[in-house]
Protein backbone atom coordinates (compact mmCIF):
# COMPACT_ATOMS: atom_id res chain seq x y z
CA UNK A 1 0.00 0.00 0.00
CA UNK A 2 1.42 3.36 -1.06
CA UNK A 3 2.21 5.76 1.72
CA UNK A 4 0.39 9.13 1.67
CA UNK A 5 3.26 11.38 2.72
CA UNK A 6 1.33 14.61 2.26
CA UNK A 7 -0.99 13.54 5.09
CA UNK A 8 2.01 13.46 7.44
CA UNK A 9 4.16 16.38 6.28
CA UNK A 10 4.02 19.09 3.61
CA UNK A 11 6.80 21.15 2.00
CA UNK A 12 5.50 24.37 3.59
CA UNK A 13 5.81 22.97 7.12
CA UNK A 14 8.56 24.77 8.97
CA UNK A 15 11.21 23.14 11.09
CA UNK A 16 13.75 24.20 13.69
CA UNK A 17 17.08 22.45 14.29
CA UNK A 18 18.77 22.15 17.66
CA UNK A 19 21.81 20.25 18.83
CA UNK A 20 21.91 18.37 22.10
CA UNK A 21 25.64 19.11 22.37
CA UNK A 22 28.43 20.07 19.95
CA UNK A 23 29.68 17.33 17.65
CA UNK A 24 33.39 16.70 17.41
CA UNK A 25 35.33 15.99 14.23
CA UNK A 26 35.89 12.41 15.42
CA UNK A 27 32.16 11.86 15.92
CA UNK A 28 31.41 12.94 12.38
CA UNK A 29 33.89 10.27 11.34
CA UNK A 30 32.02 7.69 13.40
CA UNK A 31 28.84 8.54 11.48
CA UNK A 32 30.62 8.26 8.13
CA UNK A 33 32.32 4.94 8.80
CA UNK A 34 29.90 3.10 11.08
CA UNK A 35 26.42 4.50 10.38
CA UNK A 36 26.64 5.38 6.68
CA UNK A 37 26.63 1.75 5.42
CA UNK A 38 23.47 1.06 7.44
CA UNK A 39 21.37 4.20 6.82
CA UNK A 40 22.49 5.10 3.29
CA UNK A 41 23.79 8.22 1.57
CA UNK A 42 20.52 10.18 1.74
CA UNK A 43 20.23 9.88 5.51
CA UNK A 44 23.92 10.69 5.91
CA UNK A 45 23.56 13.84 3.81
CA UNK A 46 20.50 14.93 5.77
CA UNK A 47 22.33 14.42 9.08
CA UNK A 48 25.29 16.48 7.88
CA UNK A 49 23.02 19.24 6.62
CA UNK A 50 20.98 19.49 9.83
CA UNK A 51 24.09 19.38 12.03
CA UNK A 52 25.74 22.24 10.11
CA UNK A 53 22.64 24.44 10.17
CA UNK A 54 23.14 24.95 13.91
CA UNK A 55 25.73 27.48 14.99
CA UNK A 56 28.59 25.35 16.37
CA UNK A 57 29.68 27.89 19.00
CA UNK A 58 26.41 28.98 20.57
CA UNK A 59 24.21 26.07 19.54
CA UNK A 60 21.65 28.58 18.27
CA UNK A 61 18.62 27.16 16.51
CA UNK A 62 18.10 27.48 12.76
CA UNK A 63 14.64 27.79 11.14
CA UNK A 64 13.62 26.83 7.61
CA UNK A 65 10.97 24.99 5.59
CA UNK A 66 10.96 21.43 4.29
CA UNK A 67 10.79 22.79 0.76
CA UNK A 68 14.31 24.19 1.22
CA UNK A 69 15.49 20.76 2.37
CA UNK A 70 14.01 19.21 -0.76
CA UNK A 71 15.82 21.74 -2.96
CA UNK A 72 19.19 21.40 -1.19
CA UNK A 73 19.20 17.59 -1.10
CA UNK A 74 17.43 17.06 -4.46
CA UNK A 75 15.11 14.59 -2.73
CA UNK A 76 11.36 14.25 -3.06
CA UNK A 77 9.23 14.59 0.04
CA UNK A 78 8.75 10.84 0.49
CA UNK A 79 12.49 10.17 0.17
CA UNK A 80 13.24 13.00 2.58
CA UNK A 81 10.81 11.55 5.13
CA UNK A 82 12.30 8.05 4.77
CA UNK A 83 15.83 9.42 5.22
CA UNK A 84 14.73 11.27 8.35
CA UNK A 85 13.06 8.18 9.82
CA UNK A 86 16.25 6.14 9.39
CA UNK A 87 18.09 8.76 11.44
CA UNK A 88 15.38 8.52 14.11
CA UNK A 89 15.63 4.74 14.23
CA UNK A 90 19.41 4.85 14.72
CA UNK A 91 19.17 7.36 17.57
CA UNK A 92 20.78 10.23 15.64
CA UNK A 93 17.70 12.46 15.48
CA UNK A 94 14.77 13.20 17.77
CA UNK A 95 11.62 14.71 16.21
CA UNK A 96 8.85 16.70 17.91
CA UNK A 97 5.85 18.22 16.14
CA UNK A 98 4.09 21.31 17.47
CA UNK A 99 0.67 22.59 16.39
CA UNK A 100 -0.99 26.00 16.81
CA UNK A 101 -4.65 27.06 16.81
CA UNK A 102 -4.64 27.40 12.99
CA UNK A 103 -3.58 23.73 12.63
CA UNK A 104 -0.16 24.71 11.31
CA UNK A 105 2.70 22.30 12.09
CA UNK A 106 6.15 23.25 13.30
CA UNK A 107 8.79 20.49 13.58
CA UNK A 108 11.66 20.44 16.07
CA UNK A 109 14.70 18.40 15.06
CA UNK A 110 17.18 17.58 17.85
CA UNK A 111 20.48 16.37 16.38
CA UNK A 112 22.13 13.76 18.62
CA UNK A 113 25.74 12.56 18.68
CA UNK A 114 26.55 9.02 17.54
CA UNK A 115 27.66 6.13 19.68
CA UNK A 116 31.36 5.69 20.28
CA UNK A 117 32.94 2.75 18.41
CA UNK A 118 33.06 0.74 21.63
CA UNK A 119 29.34 1.30 22.26
CA UNK A 120 28.47 0.71 18.61
CA UNK A 121 30.22 -2.66 18.40
CA UNK A 122 28.76 -3.64 21.78
CA UNK A 123 25.26 -3.22 20.34
CA UNK A 124 24.40 -6.63 18.92
CA UNK A 125 21.93 -5.39 16.31
CA UNK A 126 24.02 -2.51 14.93
CA UNK A 127 27.26 -4.48 14.75
CA UNK A 128 25.62 -7.32 12.81
CA UNK A 129 23.83 -4.91 10.45
CA UNK A 130 27.17 -3.26 9.69
CA UNK A 131 28.85 -6.63 9.12
CA UNK A 132 26.10 -7.67 6.70
CA UNK A 133 26.58 -4.45 4.73
CA UNK A 134 30.38 -4.22 4.48
CA UNK A 135 31.35 -7.92 4.95
CA UNK A 136 34.33 -9.36 6.79
CA UNK A 137 37.40 -7.57 5.40
CA UNK A 138 36.13 -4.01 5.86
CA UNK A 139 34.60 -4.94 9.21
CA UNK A 140 37.97 -6.26 10.40
CA UNK A 141 39.68 -3.06 9.24
CA UNK A 142 37.26 -0.93 11.28
CA UNK A 143 37.73 -3.05 14.38
CA UNK A 144 41.50 -2.69 14.05
CA UNK A 145 41.21 1.06 13.45
CA UNK A 146 39.17 1.63 16.62
CA UNK A 147 41.01 -0.91 18.78
CA UNK A 148 43.22 0.18 21.68
CA UNK A 149 45.82 -2.59 22.20
CA UNK A 150 48.06 -0.51 24.50
CA UNK A 151 45.25 0.15 26.97
CA UNK A 152 44.32 -3.52 27.01
CA UNK A 153 47.94 -4.53 27.62
CA UNK A 154 48.23 -1.95 30.42
CA UNK A 155 45.09 -3.29 32.10
CA UNK A 156 46.45 -6.83 32.08
CA UNK A 157 49.96 -6.00 33.34
CA UNK A 158 49.11 -3.31 35.93
CA UNK A 159 46.12 -4.66 37.81
CA UNK A 160 46.30 -2.46 40.94
CA UNK A 161 44.58 0.87 40.28
CA UNK A 162 44.28 3.91 42.55
CA UNK A 163 42.25 6.99 41.67
CA UNK A 164 44.46 10.04 42.37
CA UNK A 165 42.04 12.69 41.05
CA UNK A 166 41.73 15.66 43.40
CA UNK A 167 38.37 17.09 44.43
CA UNK A 168 37.30 20.64 43.59
CA UNK A 169 37.65 21.89 47.16
CA UNK A 170 41.07 20.29 47.53
CA UNK A 171 42.40 22.56 44.80
CA UNK A 172 40.39 25.76 45.39
CA UNK A 173 40.84 25.97 49.15
CA UNK A 174 41.04 29.79 49.16
CA UNK A 175 37.51 30.18 47.83
CA UNK A 176 35.47 32.20 50.36
CA UNK A 177 31.68 32.04 50.82
CA UNK A 178 31.48 35.81 50.32
CA UNK A 179 32.75 35.40 46.76
CA UNK A 180 29.72 33.30 45.86
CA UNK A 181 27.06 35.41 47.56
CA UNK A 182 24.77 37.67 45.52
CA UNK A 183 22.63 39.99 47.64
CA UNK A 184 19.00 40.39 46.70
CA UNK A 185 18.31 43.69 44.96
CA UNK A 186 21.99 44.36 44.35
CA UNK A 187 23.41 45.64 41.07
CA UNK A 188 25.06 42.28 40.42
CA UNK A 189 21.77 40.39 40.78
CA UNK A 190 20.03 42.75 38.38
CA UNK A 191 22.86 42.33 35.88
CA UNK A 192 22.67 38.52 36.06
CA UNK A 193 18.90 38.54 35.63
CA UNK A 194 19.16 40.81 32.62
CA UNK A 195 21.77 38.56 30.99
CA UNK A 196 19.58 35.51 31.61
CA UNK A 197 16.60 37.26 30.06
CA UNK A 198 18.32 38.87 27.06
CA UNK A 199 20.75 36.08 26.14
CA UNK A 200 19.36 32.68 27.18
CA UNK A 201 21.86 29.92 26.53
CA UNK A 202 21.14 27.18 24.02
CA UNK A 203 19.80 23.95 25.48
CA UNK A 204 22.95 21.92 24.91
CA UNK A 205 24.09 19.30 27.43
CA UNK A 206 27.68 18.38 28.12
CA UNK A 207 26.69 15.19 30.00
CA UNK A 208 24.53 13.62 27.31
CA UNK A 209 25.38 10.00 26.55
CA UNK A 210 24.22 8.75 23.15
CA UNK A 211 22.41 5.45 22.99
CA UNK A 212 20.27 3.41 20.66
CA UNK A 213 17.09 2.15 22.28
CA UNK A 214 14.95 -0.66 20.98
CA UNK A 215 11.81 -0.35 23.15
CA UNK A 216 8.87 -2.69 22.77
CA UNK A 217 6.81 -1.23 19.95
CA UNK A 218 3.54 -2.62 18.59
CA UNK A 219 4.22 -1.20 15.15
CA UNK A 220 7.63 -2.92 15.11
CA UNK A 221 6.23 -6.28 16.21
CA UNK A 222 3.69 -6.25 13.37
CA UNK A 223 6.55 -6.50 10.89
CA UNK A 224 7.76 -9.80 12.40
CA UNK A 225 4.43 -11.70 12.49
CA UNK A 226 4.12 -14.53 9.94
CA UNK A 227 1.21 -14.88 7.52
CA UNK A 228 -0.73 -17.29 9.76
CA UNK A 229 -0.86 -14.75 12.62
CA UNK A 230 -3.53 -12.08 13.07
CA UNK A 231 -2.05 -8.89 14.51
CA UNK A 232 -5.46 -7.81 15.82
CA UNK A 233 -5.48 -10.89 18.07
CA UNK A 234 -1.79 -11.15 18.92
CA UNK A 235 -1.02 -7.50 19.73
CA UNK A 236 -4.06 -6.53 21.81
CA UNK A 237 -5.45 -7.00 25.33
CA UNK A 238 -4.21 -9.90 27.45
CA UNK A 239 -1.90 -11.14 24.72
CA UNK A 240 -0.02 -7.82 24.60
CA UNK A 241 0.22 -7.73 28.40
CA UNK A 242 1.68 -11.25 28.26
CA UNK A 243 4.31 -10.11 25.74
CA UNK A 244 5.28 -7.16 27.94
CA UNK A 245 5.78 -9.49 30.90
CA UNK A 246 7.90 -11.82 28.76
CA UNK A 247 10.09 -8.90 27.68
CA UNK A 248 10.62 -7.85 31.29
CA UNK A 249 11.34 -11.38 32.48
CA UNK A 250 13.89 -12.23 29.75
CA UNK A 251 15.13 -8.64 29.02
CA UNK A 252 13.93 -8.61 25.41
CA UNK A 253 13.39 -5.61 23.14
CA UNK A 254 11.23 -5.33 20.03
CA UNK A 255 13.88 -6.86 17.82
CA UNK A 256 14.65 -9.76 20.17
CA UNK A 257 10.99 -10.63 20.74
CA UNK A 258 10.27 -10.21 17.04
CA UNK A 259 12.80 -12.90 16.17
CA UNK A 260 10.85 -15.35 18.34
CA UNK A 261 7.43 -14.33 17.00
CA UNK A 262 8.56 -15.15 13.43
CA UNK A 263 8.01 -18.86 14.09
CA UNK A 264 4.69 -19.88 12.47
CA UNK A 265 4.27 -22.84 14.87
CA UNK A 266 3.47 -20.43 17.73
CA UNK A 267 -0.02 -19.67 16.43
CA UNK A 268 -3.33 -21.50 16.76
CA UNK A 269 -5.72 -22.31 13.88
CA UNK A 270 -7.72 -19.17 14.72
CA UNK A 271 -4.46 -17.17 14.10
CA UNK A 272 -4.08 -16.18 17.76
CA UNK A 273 -0.90 -16.64 19.82
CA UNK A 274 -0.40 -19.89 21.73
CA UNK A 275 1.08 -18.54 24.95
CA UNK A 276 2.11 -21.90 26.40
CA UNK A 277 4.04 -22.86 23.28
CA UNK A 278 5.84 -19.49 23.32
CA UNK A 279 6.71 -19.91 26.99
CA UNK A 280 8.24 -23.34 26.40
CA UNK A 281 10.13 -22.02 23.40
CA UNK A 282 11.71 -19.16 25.37
CA UNK A 283 12.70 -21.50 28.21
CA UNK A 284 14.47 -23.76 25.72
CA UNK A 285 16.02 -20.85 23.82
CA UNK A 286 17.44 -19.46 27.07
CA UNK A 287 18.77 -22.88 28.05
CA UNK A 288 20.47 -23.18 24.65
CA UNK A 289 21.83 -19.60 24.94
CA UNK A 290 20.09 -18.44 21.75
CA UNK A 291 18.00 -15.54 23.04
CA UNK A 292 18.80 -12.01 21.81
CA UNK A 293 18.66 -10.17 25.13
CA UNK A 294 19.38 -6.59 26.17
CA UNK A 295 21.72 -5.55 28.94
CA UNK A 296 20.12 -6.06 32.39
CA UNK A 297 19.46 -3.18 34.77
CA UNK A 298 22.46 -2.46 36.98
CA UNK A 299 22.12 -1.81 40.70
CA UNK A 300 23.80 1.17 42.40
CA UNK A 301 27.40 0.78 43.48
CA UNK A 302 27.72 -1.08 46.76
CA UNK A 303 24.38 -2.88 46.43
CA UNK A 304 25.38 -5.65 44.05
CA UNK A 305 25.25 -9.19 45.33
CA UNK A 306 26.50 -12.53 44.12
CA UNK A 307 27.02 -16.17 45.02
CA UNK A 308 26.68 -16.67 48.77
CA UNK A 309 26.00 -12.99 49.41
CA UNK A 310 22.36 -11.89 49.56
CA UNK A 311 20.91 -8.58 50.77
CA UNK A 312 19.17 -8.94 54.15
CA UNK A 313 15.38 -8.91 54.05
CA UNK A 314 13.96 -5.47 54.75
CA UNK A 315 17.09 -3.56 53.74
CA UNK A 316 17.06 -0.89 51.03
CA UNK A 317 19.25 -3.06 48.82
CA UNK A 318 16.74 -5.94 49.15
CA UNK A 319 13.75 -3.75 48.20
CA UNK A 320 15.58 -1.99 45.36
CA UNK A 321 16.76 -5.29 43.85
CA UNK A 322 13.21 -6.66 43.96
CA UNK A 323 11.82 -3.61 42.21
CA UNK A 324 14.48 -3.03 39.57
CA UNK A 325 15.50 -6.54 38.48
CA UNK A 326 13.49 -9.15 36.68
CA UNK A 327 13.29 -12.56 38.42
CA UNK A 328 15.65 -14.06 35.85
CA UNK A 329 18.18 -11.22 36.17
CA UNK A 330 18.02 -11.54 39.95
CA UNK A 331 18.79 -15.27 39.83
CA UNK A 332 21.65 -14.63 37.39
CA UNK A 333 23.20 -12.21 39.88
CA UNK A 334 22.76 -14.71 42.69
CA UNK A 335 24.50 -17.56 40.86
CA UNK A 336 26.98 -15.32 39.04
CA UNK A 337 25.96 -16.26 35.50
CA UNK A 338 23.40 -18.24 33.57
CA UNK A 339 20.92 -20.16 35.73
CA UNK A 340 19.92 -23.81 35.40
CA UNK A 341 16.71 -24.89 33.73
CA UNK A 342 15.27 -25.90 37.12
CA UNK A 343 15.81 -22.42 38.63
CA UNK A 344 14.47 -20.80 35.47
CA UNK A 345 11.28 -22.89 35.45
CA UNK A 346 10.64 -22.22 39.16
CA UNK A 347 10.79 -18.46 38.64
CA UNK A 348 8.94 -18.58 35.31
CA UNK A 349 6.07 -20.58 36.83
CA UNK A 350 5.59 -18.08 39.66
CA UNK A 351 5.24 -15.23 37.16
CA UNK A 352 3.24 -16.74 34.30
CA UNK A 353 1.34 -19.64 35.88
CA UNK A 354 0.68 -18.31 39.39
CA UNK A 355 0.28 -14.71 38.20
CA UNK A 356 2.40 -13.16 40.95
CA UNK A 357 3.93 -9.70 40.58
CA UNK A 358 7.59 -9.69 39.55
CA UNK A 359 8.73 -7.80 42.66
CA UNK A 360 6.87 -10.25 44.92
CA UNK A 361 8.44 -13.17 43.07
CA UNK A 362 11.88 -11.63 43.65
CA UNK A 363 11.17 -11.34 47.37
CA UNK A 364 10.05 -14.98 47.47
CA UNK A 365 13.15 -16.14 45.60
CA UNK A 366 15.57 -14.23 47.84
CA UNK A 367 13.80 -15.41 51.01
CA UNK A 368 13.85 -19.04 49.86
CA UNK A 369 17.52 -18.91 48.87
CA UNK A 370 18.48 -17.38 52.22
CA UNK A 371 16.39 -19.88 54.22
CA UNK A 372 17.21 -23.06 52.29
CA UNK A 373 20.99 -22.76 51.82
CA UNK A 374 20.90 -21.28 48.30
CA UNK A 375 18.41 -23.82 46.98
CA UNK A 376 14.86 -23.49 45.64
CA UNK A 377 12.88 -26.51 46.90
CA UNK A 378 9.53 -26.70 45.16
CA UNK A 379 7.41 -27.69 48.17
CA UNK A 380 8.83 -24.90 50.34
CA UNK A 381 8.20 -22.26 47.67
CA UNK A 382 4.65 -23.51 47.02
CA UNK A 383 3.84 -23.29 50.74
CA UNK A 384 4.94 -19.65 50.93
CA UNK A 385 3.29 -18.90 47.58
CA UNK A 386 -0.09 -20.21 48.76
CA UNK A 387 0.22 -18.28 52.02
CA UNK A 388 1.05 -15.02 50.26
CA UNK A 389 -1.70 -15.45 47.67
CA UNK A 390 -4.22 -16.12 50.44
CA UNK A 391 -3.10 -12.90 52.16
CA UNK A 392 -3.17 -11.04 48.81
CA UNK A 393 0.46 -9.95 48.94
CA UNK A 394 0.92 -7.68 45.90
CA UNK A 395 3.95 -5.49 46.70
CA UNK A 396 7.49 -6.08 47.89
CA UNK A 397 6.78 -4.04 51.04
CA UNK A 398 3.97 -6.42 52.03
CA UNK A 399 6.18 -9.40 51.24
CA UNK A 400 9.01 -8.04 53.40
CA UNK A 401 6.57 -7.56 56.28
CA UNK A 402 5.52 -11.22 56.04
CA UNK A 403 9.15 -12.37 55.90
CA UNK A 404 10.11 -10.37 58.98
CA UNK A 405 7.08 -11.60 60.95
CA UNK A 406 7.84 -15.21 60.00
CA UNK A 407 11.48 -14.79 61.02
CA UNK A 408 10.48 -13.32 64.39
CA UNK A 409 8.12 -16.21 65.09
CA UNK A 410 10.80 -18.76 64.31
CA UNK A 411 13.27 -17.00 66.58
CA UNK A 412 10.75 -16.96 69.45
CA UNK A 413 10.05 -20.67 68.98
CA UNK A 414 13.78 -21.41 69.01
CA UNK A 415 14.20 -19.45 72.24
CA UNK A 416 11.45 -21.46 73.92
CA UNK A 417 13.10 -24.73 72.93
CA UNK A 418 16.39 -23.59 74.47
CA UNK A 419 14.78 -22.91 77.88
CA UNK A 420 15.28 -25.86 80.35
CA UNK A 421 12.15 -27.78 81.29
CA UNK A 422 11.37 -28.37 85.01
CA UNK A 423 10.83 -32.09 85.60
CA UNK A 424 10.55 -34.10 88.83
CA UNK A 425 13.25 -36.66 89.48
CA UNK A 426 12.05 -40.21 88.78
CA UNK A 427 11.78 -42.74 91.63
CA UNK A 428 14.80 -44.99 91.95
CA UNK A 429 15.21 -48.53 93.28
CA UNK A 430 18.58 -50.22 93.64
CA UNK A 431 20.16 -47.17 91.98
CA UNK A 432 17.91 -47.63 88.94
CA UNK A 433 15.16 -45.36 87.74
CA UNK A 434 11.72 -46.90 88.16
CA UNK A 435 9.41 -46.23 85.25
CA UNK A 436 5.98 -45.17 86.44
CA UNK A 437 2.86 -44.91 84.37
CA UNK A 438 1.45 -41.42 84.34
CA UNK A 439 -2.23 -41.25 85.21
CA UNK A 440 -4.58 -39.41 82.86
CA UNK A 441 -5.29 -35.80 83.73
CA UNK A 442 -8.95 -36.52 84.43
CA UNK A 443 -8.05 -39.24 86.94
CA UNK A 444 -5.54 -36.97 88.67
CA UNK A 445 -8.17 -34.25 88.93
CA UNK A 446 -10.70 -36.66 90.44
CA UNK A 447 -8.20 -37.86 93.02
CA UNK A 448 -7.39 -34.28 93.94
CA UNK A 449 -11.07 -33.51 94.43
CA UNK A 450 -11.54 -36.53 96.68
CA UNK A 451 -8.47 -35.59 98.68
CA UNK A 452 -9.77 -32.08 99.15
CA UNK A 453 -13.25 -33.31 100.19
CA UNK A 454 -11.78 -35.53 102.92
CA UNK A 455 -9.53 -32.80 104.20
CA UNK A 456 -6.42 -34.64 103.18
CA UNK A 457 -6.96 -37.43 105.72
CA UNK A 458 -5.90 -40.91 104.80
CA UNK A 459 -7.43 -44.31 105.79
CA UNK A 460 -11.10 -43.13 105.95
CA UNK A 461 -13.94 -45.12 104.40
CA UNK A 462 -17.73 -45.35 104.51
CA UNK A 463 -17.44 -47.44 107.69
CA UNK A 464 -16.38 -44.26 109.43
CA UNK A 465 -19.80 -42.65 108.73
CA UNK A 466 -22.75 -44.73 110.24
CA UNK A 467 -25.47 -42.58 108.67
CA UNK A 468 -24.10 -43.09 105.17
CA UNK A 469 -23.66 -46.82 105.84
CA UNK A 470 -27.34 -47.12 106.88
CA UNK A 471 -28.53 -45.29 103.74
CA UNK A 472 -26.37 -47.55 101.55
CA UNK A 473 -27.80 -50.68 103.20
CA UNK A 474 -31.37 -49.43 102.60
CA UNK A 475 -30.71 -48.88 98.89
CA UNK A 476 -29.23 -52.36 98.45
CA UNK A 477 -32.33 -53.93 100.15
CA UNK A 478 -34.67 -52.17 97.76
CA UNK A 479 -32.67 -53.38 94.75
CA UNK A 480 -32.96 -57.01 96.00
CA UNK A 481 -36.73 -56.64 96.47
CA UNK A 482 -36.67 -57.17 100.13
Amino acid sequence: MRRLVWNEMTPKDRYLVRMIRPLSFAEMGFVAQLYLPIMGVESFALYQLLAHEVQPVSGGAAENTHRSLMLITSMSLDRLLSARERLEALGLLEVRRRENAQRDYFYEYMVKPPLSPNEFFADYVLSLMLLNKIENIRYQQLRQQYADPLANQLTKEYTAVENMTKDFHEVFQSLKPSELEVEKGSEREQFLLQMESDYPAAEMKSWYEPEVQHPLSVSSLRLYLPDNADADQVLVGDSMEFLYRLCHFYQLDSWGLGQELRDWTLYKPDRSLDKEVLRKRLVQRYTDDKLYRTEPVTLPAGESFGPGKLPPAGSEAFVRACRLLSPLALLEQVVGGRVSKVFLERAETLVFTDGMQAEVVNALLLHTLASMQMELPKSYMETIRDSWKAKRIATVDEAVKQILERTEQREQAAEKEKQPKKASAPARRNNRAVLEDKLPASVEWQMAQEKQATGGKKGQSIQDFPELQEMLQSLRSKQKGE
